[in-house]
C-alpha cells in the first residue's frame, strides 16, 4: 500500500505537470517528464543499490547465527525461546530494506548535479594549478563528490552495523584479554574494510580538485605545495592499506591489517594537520594575482567592470534626475487604506510618449483584487505630497488613483495555490473524472471533487516565482519585478546559477549556504493577465547558464528572442550587484566598505539605492565605499541598462572631490538650526520626521550627495518637508526644496526656518539680486557670478542664457 500511494502520487505529480506545461510552454513538456524520470530513476537506483547492499551483508551475517533466543514472558515465569531460521531472514530482509530507503532516500537532490555532469560545461579558461578547464570544477566534480559520500556511507554503516552483530552473537569476543574472531566474521570484515580503504584513497585523490574549487576556500601556496605533494602519498597508503586488508580477510594476519590501518591513520593524521603548518609560506597566493583576479571577476560577472575617475571639477550641480521616494515611504503611503502591499519596484513609465521615473506599486483589494499604483519619483505637490500617474494623464495627480486594476484571475505574488474558472485556454480542462482524480491528488485540492460548473478549468502556480522555479527548477528564481509594458502589467524575474565549486574564487554566502560563483543567467516574464511565462537567456550570460539551457531545450529562449520593450525594461539583476559590491571590498580594490550596510559587522552585502540617469534608461542601482578611518566616499559602484549590455561601472573618486562619509553627512546636517526647528515644529503638530536613504549621484560636476526628510502627519498623510544636500570641498545646504537646499549649499540664500511664511520664486529672486549687486559693489567677482546664476536658476531659465 506504501509503494502504491508514493507511486500514485508521483504519477499523479508528472500528468499534472505534463498537463500543466501543455497550457504554460509547449516546449517544456518532454523536460519537465524527463526531469521527473531523472529524479524518480535516481531514488529508486539508490534505494535498491543501498536496500541490496545492506540486504547482502545482513544475510552474509545470518548465515554465521547458528541461533538467536529472545525473553519471553507468560505469567510470572521468564524463559528464552530460539528464532525460527525463517525469522532470522525475514529480519535480515527487512532490517536492510529499511536501511536502504533511509540511506538511499532523497537522492533526487542530486538531479542538478547528474544532469549538469551528463551535459557538461565548457568555461574556455583553466586553472593555474592543475591546468584544468573552469568546467570540470562547475559540472564534474560535484558528481564525483556525491558519489564518494555515498559509497564513504554505504560501507561506514555496513562496516559498523557488521561488526556490531558480529560482537553480538559473539563471533567477535575477548578470550583471557586478547581479542577473538571467527573465519566468517575476519573474512567479512576484512573485504568490508578493504573497500573502505578503497573509499579513502579515492577522497585522497580528490583533494587535490577539492582544494583548487575552494570548498575549504581559497587556499594558500603552502596549503597547495602540501596537498598536492601529500595526497598522492595517503593514496598509496591507503591502497596498500586496502591490500593488507584482503590479505587478513584471506589469511588470519592480525598485525598486517592492524599495522596498514595504524599507518593510514598515522599518515592522514600528519598529512592534514602537521605537514601544511610546517611548511607554510607566510599566505603567499597559489597562482599569480591576475589570474586569480580574472577567475573572481568571471565567478561574480565583473569582467566587464568599467572603472573611471571623478576629479574635481569646479562648480558642483544638484542632481539630474532627483529620487524623492523609497519603498518604506512608498508602502506609507499606500497602506493607509489597510491593503497588502506585494511589490514596490523603481521603474520608467511612458507617459505621453516620453519616460518618467516612479516607483510602480502593486497590492492587493478587497475581493482578490490587483491594483498597480504609479508614485512619481521626480516631483513632488506643492506641500510635498506624493504625485500619482493615472493612465493617459500627462501630469500627476495629488489623488492616490490607481494606474492599472486587475480582476482576482490576475498572476501575482501571494495568489492562491490553485484557482477554478471557465475562461478558454485559462488552465487545464477538469471535465473528466479520471483526471479530476488526478489533479485533486496532485494539488490536494479536495474541491476538485466538489460540483463544478460545465467548462471548468483549473490553473496553478499562480505566483510568478513559483511558475517559473516549477518551469525551470534549475535556477534560483527571485521576487518578481512590476513593469507595464504596451500597457499591461508584467512581472519580470531574475533567475540565478550559482556554484560552491567555482575553482580559486572568494567565497560568499548566499541564501544560507557558501558559493564561489553567482551569476544572472536567465530573465523570466510573467504576464498578470494571461499568466503567459517565457524564460530567456540573458545577454552576456556564463557558460553554466547555457549549458542549462541546453539541457532544457525547449524551454529557455534565446536572449536573442528577448522583446525590445521587456528587454529596456528589465532591471540590473539586484542580488548580484549587491554580490559584485560584496566582492568590491575585498582589500585588492582598495576601497574601503560598502555603505548602508545594516548592521555594520553583518555578513549581509551592503545595500544598494537608486539613482536615476538624465538619459531616462532605467533606474540605476548604486553602492557608495567609504573608508571609515578616513570617514570619506572612496567610489560609486552603479549599475544599470545600458545599451552595450549589463556592465557594471566603478566610479573611483578622487579625494579631492571626495564627499563625506554617511555618518559625518548624517551629523552635519542635524546640526542646522533650521532642521531643528522643522523638526519641533511637525512634532507640534502632532506629527513625526523620518529620515530618508542618503542618495549619491554622479554628475557632470562629480559626486553630489542628498537626503529627503518626510513628515508623517497626524492625518496619516506622509510628505517631504526637508531637503539636505552635498557637494565636494565640505559645501552643505538644506531646505524645503531641492531648488532650496542648493541654492542654500551655493551660499545664494538661507533656509526658510520652519513655521515661517513660505517663500517664493520671486522672494528668492529679489534676495539674490540684491546678493549680486552687493558683490558687484564690492568687486567681489565670484560671489557675484555664483549668485548670478543661482537667479538664473531660480527663474528657470537655461544656464546658457545668463551668459547670453
Amino acid at each position: 500500500m506504501v509503494v502504491l500511494l508514493f507511486a500514485g502520487r508521483w504519477t499523479a505529480s508528472i500528468l499534472a505537470d505534463r498537463w500543466w506545461a501543455v497550457q504554460v510552454a509547449p516546449a517544456a513538456v518532454g523536460f519537465l517528464t524527463d526531469w521527473h524520470l531523472l529524479r524518480v530513476i535516481l531514488d529508486l537506483a539508490a534505494v535498491l543499490i543501498a536496500s541490496a547492499w545492506f540486504i547482502g551483508h545482513l544475510l552474509a551475517v545470518y548465515r554465521a547465527v547458528g541461533s538467536v533466543q529472545v525473553r519471553r514472558n507468560v505469567a510470572n515465569l521468564e524463559f528464552r525461546e530460539a528464532l525460527t531460521p525463517g525469522a532470522l531472514l525475514a529480519i535480515a530482509v527487512g532490517s536492510g530494506a529499511v536501511l536502504g530507503v533511509l540511506v538511499g532516500g532523497g537522492a533526487s537532490q542530486w538531479a542538478r548535479d547528474v544532469s549538469l555532469a551528463w551535459q557538461g560545461a565548457i568555461y574556455g579558461m583553466t586553472d593555474p594549478l592543475l591546468q584544468r578547464d573552469v568546467g570540470l570544477y562547475v559540472a564534474q566534480l560535484p558528481v564525483w563528490r556525491a558519489a564518494h559520500s555515498f559509497a564513504f556511507m554505504l560501507l561506514t554503516l555496513a562496516l559498523g552495523i557488521v561488526f556490531a552483530l558480529y560482537l553480538l552473537v559473539g563471533a567477535v569476543r575477548w578470550i583471557e584479554g586478547r581479542p577473538a574472531i571467527n573465519n566468517h566474521a575476519r573474512i567479512h570484515l576484512g573485504w568490508l574494510l578493504a573497500g573502505l580503504a578503497l573509499t579513502l584513497m579515492w577522497g585522497y585523490l580528490l583533494e587535490r580538485y577539492e582544494l583548487v574549487a575552494g570548498l575549504g576556500g581559497v587556499p594558500d601556496d603552502a596549503l597547495w605545495r602540501a596537498t598536492r605533494n601529500v595526497a598522492p602519498i595517503l593514496a598509496g597508503i591507503a591502497l596498500a592499506t586496502a591490500v593488507l586488508s584482503v590479505a587478513w580477510a584471506v589469511r588470519a594476519r592480525h598485525a598486517f591489517a592492524a599495522a596498514g590501518w595504524i599507518v593510514l591513520a598515522g599518515a592522514s593524521l600528519v598529512g592534514h594537520w602537521m605537514v601544511p603548518p610546517a611548511i607554510a609560506g607566510g599566505g603567499e597566493p597559489a597562482a599569480d594575482p591576475g589570474t586569480l583576479d580574472r577567475l573572481a571577476r568571471s565567478a561574480y560577472g565583473l569582467e566587464l567592470l568599467r572603472e573611471v575617475k571623478v576629479p574635481a571639477r569646479g562648480e558642483p550641480i544638484p542632481p539630474r534626475v532627483p529620487a524623492y521616494w523609497n519603498p518604506s515611504m512608498v508602502a506609507r503611503v499606500l497602506t493607509a487604506d489597510s491593503v497588502d502591499i506585494l511589490s514596490i519596484d523603481p521603474a520608467m513609465l511612458s507617459v505621453q510618449g516620453r519616460p518618467r521615473p516612479v516607483w510602480l506599486a502593486a497590492r492587493t483589494l478587497p475581493g482578490s483584487r490587483m491594483s498597480l499604483s504609479a508614485i512619481a519619483d521626480d516631483r513632488v505637490g506643492l506641500g510635498g505630497e506624493p504625485l500619482f500617474y493615472q493612465a493617459h494623464d500627462s501630469v500627476p495627480r495629488p489623488s492616490p488613483t490607481p494606474l492599472l486594476e486587475l480582476g482576482e484571475e490576475a498572476f501575482g505574488p501571494g495568489a492562491p495555490p490553485y484557482r477554478l474558472n471557465d475562461r478558454q485556454g485559462a488552465g487545464v480542462p477538469a471535465a473528466s473524472w479520471p483526471r479530476r482524480i488526478v489533479l485533486a491528488w496532485a494539488l490536494q485540492a479536495g474541491r476538485l471533487f466538489g460540483p463544478l460548473p460545465p467548462g471548468a478549468r483549473v490553473d496553478w502556480w499562480l505566483s510568478p516565482a513559483d511558475r517559473l522555479e516549477r518551469l525551470a527548477p534549475y535556477a534560483a528564481w527571485t521576487a518578481p519585478v512590476a513593469r507595464v509594458i504596451d500597457g499591461e502589467l508584467v512581472w519580470l524575474v531574475d533567475g540565478y546559477t550559482s556554484t560552491a565549486t567555482f575553482p580559486l574564487s572568494p567565497r560568499t554566502i548566499w541564501r544560507g549556504r557558501q558559493v564561489g560563483s553567482l551569476r544572472a543567467g536567465f530573465l523570466g516574464t510573467v504576464s498578470a493577465l494571461t499568466g503567459a511565462t517565457h524564460v530567456f537567456l540573458r545577454p552576456g550570460s556564463d557558460p553554466l547558464a547555457e549549458a542549462w539551457a541546453g539541457i532544457s531545450e525547449g524551454v529557455v529562449e534565446p536572449a536573442s528572442s528577448i522583446p525590445g520593450p521587456v528587454l529596456r525594461a528589465a532591471p540590473y539583476p539586484l542580488e548580484l550587484f549587491r554580490r559584485q559590491a560584496r566582492e568590491l571590498e575585498r582589500p585588492g580594490w582598495n576601497l574601503g566598505a560598502g555603505s548602508g550596510r545594516v548592521p555594520a559587522d553583518s555578513n549581509e552585502p551592503p545595500r544598494a539605492d537608486i539613482a536615476w540617469p538624465a538619459d531616462a534608461s532605467g533606474p540605476q542601482l548604486t553602492i557608495a565605499f567609504e573608508r571609515t578611518s578616513e570617514r570619506r566616499l572612496t567610489g560609486l559602484l552603479l549599475a544599470g541598462r545600458e545599451e552595450e549590455g549589463d556592465a557594471p561601472r566603478l566610479a573611483r573618486i578622487d579625494s579631492a572631490a571626495a564627499l563625506p562619509s554617511r555618518g559625518a553627512l548624517e551629523t552635519r546636517w542635524s546640526r542646522f538650526p533650521s532642521y531643528a526647528a522643522l523638526n519641533d515644529s511637525v512634532r507640534d503638530e502632532g506629527g513625526r520626521l523620518d529620515h530618508g536613504p542618503i542618495r549619491f549621484d554622479l554628475t557632470p560636476s562629480g559626486v553630489v550627495g542628498y537626503r529627503m526628510d518626510f513628515a508623517r502627519r497626524a492625518n496619516g498623510g506622509t510628505a517631504v518637508v526637508w531637503v539636505s544636500v552635498a557637494a565636494p570641498d565640505e559645501r552643505l545646504g538644506a531646505g524645503r526644496t531641492l531648488v532650496e537646499a542648493w541654492s542654500n549649499l551655493l551660499g545664494a540664500s538661507v533656509p526658510t526656518i520652519a513655521g515661517a511664511a513660505p517663500v517664493t520664486r520671486l522672494d528668492d529672486a529679489r534676495r539674490l539680486l540684491l546678493r549680486a549687486d552687493s558683490a558687484l559693489r564690492g568687486a567681489d567677482w565670484a560671489a557675484f557670478g555664483r549668485a548670478w546664476d543661482a537667479l538664473w536658476k531660480t527663474l528657470g531659465l537655461p544656464p546658457d542664457s545668463a551668459k547670453r
